[in-house]
């Protein structure tokens, strides 16, 4: 299926779409992640089903790019957090709108939370957000999902389909990743596995999403898999094989 590109008529999209267009008239590539980009792909995420409140902006940018970035957002009047980003300005950026509460995030080249994934190269998938197959990496990821990374999940499989290219959820590039790292195979076929056991509450989507799931885990299991992988498995879950998000200290 091809991406759907709905326009959310929400004011957070709104923010975001500015910032994203701004940055393209002066060539800056960002990319928006998160729930509201699921909104943005997704016409299931509106659906009372799979709904859920999406206040702030999550983007992914280019670490080349992170001054220029700095300058947009505070031109766009957005407020920084100086010590973090001072910190953390070759991999992360965070700004807030305060007369809305909003926070923006901003990944530079990475994405880094329990696992690290690198989407520099595929900025260029989709004019507003990454690719449907990037977005729903960014959610797999996660080792304590909570309903948040269910709905955009269960959303994400409702509108399309696990194919072998970009033009759906890229099953053979999500499972070229699990092939590779024991510690990504089992944290994405364990969120696969909660999310599939969890859909008696979508009614007549549930049936869809489970057949897409399905479809994914044994794209995953038939996916040849590296020595280092087979190592690592006989290891297993006796060491961690996750990170844990450091908390930024921002109670928003």
């Amino acid at each position: 299926m091809e991406a759907l590109a709905v326009i959310v008529p929400s004011e957070a999209l709104a923010a975001a779409t500015q910032i994203i267009n701004r940055g393209d008239r002066e060539g800056v590539r960002l990319r928006l992640l998160g729930g509201l980009a699921f909104k943005a792909l997704c016409r299931s995420a509106h659906e009372p089903e799979f709904r859920r409140e999406n206040k702030d902006i999550d983007l992914m940018g280019r670490r080349e790019d992170a001054k220029s970035i700095m300058q947009i957002m505070e031109t766009l009047g957005y407020r920084p957090r100086e010590m973090f980003n001072k910190l953390n300005m070759g991999k992360r950026l965070i700004y807030h709108d305060s007369r809305n509460g909003r926070r923006v995030d901003i990944f530079l080249d990475e994405f880094e939370m329990c696992h690290k994934f690198k989407f520099k190269h595929t900025l260029v998938s989709h004019p507003l957000t990454l690719s449907i197959t990037d977005l729903v990496i960014t959610k797999l990821q996660v080792v304590e999902m909570t309903e948040k990374e269910f709905k955009d999940l269960a959303a994400a499989f409702n509108d399309y389909e696990v194919t072998a290219e970009e033009t759906g959820i890229n099953g053979e590039r999500i499972a070229e990743l699990c092939s590779r790292d024991w510690g990504i195979y089992r944290t994405f076929t364990g969120s696969l596995m909660r999310l599939r056991g969890s859909l008696r509450p979508l009614n007549g989507s549930s049936e869809k999403i489970a057949s897409e799931v399905d479809h994914l885990l044994g794209t995953i299991e038939r996916s040849p898999k590296t020595l280092s992988w087979k190592l690592r498995a006989k290891i297993g879950e006796s060491i961690r094989w996750y990170e844990l998000p450091e908390a930024d200290g921002d109670p928003s």
